[in-house]
């Protein structure tokens, strides 16, 4: 045994362990959420305001993770049936909206999510 309890739960943004139940179910540390807000509320995003209120609702309910590129996201469809990759770095998202050229609301809450937090390490 390594003295590591497995069942330690992590912030997504910085990868500190959350210990509390509120953090545990936002799944970042009160910290990570207060600069995800903040972002939420001031990045310039080239989006309509229903998107930016969609991008932050997704981060809340914690449907966009980062995977282990940086910039890079896996995010949740709206009704919870599909995956997308987005791609900060590259400003794509593999949704329907975002493989016909347009800015979506998963692009949206990536770049806020990469703002907030910044270009985490591989």
């Amino acid at each position: 045994m390594t003295g590591q309890d497995d069942t330690t739960v992590k912030c997504q943004s910085c990868g500190r362990k959350l210990t509390s139940a509120t953090s545990v179910a936002r799944g970042r540390g009160p910290v990570c959420t207060a600069k995800v807000r903040k972002a939420a509320a001031t990045a310039e995003l080239p989006c309509k305001p229903e998107q930016r209120a969609k991008a932050t609702e997704l981060i809340e309910d914690g449907g966009i993770v980062p995977l282990s590129r940086p910039g890079v996201y896996a995010a949740s469809s709206s009704d919870g049936t599909a995956v997308y990759v987005v791609d900060v770095n590259a400003g794509t998202c593999t949704c329907k909206a975002g493989q016909n050229g347009q800015y979506c609301y998963h692009l949206a809450a990536g770049q806020i999510l990469t703002a907030a937090i910044g270009r985490r390490a591989a």
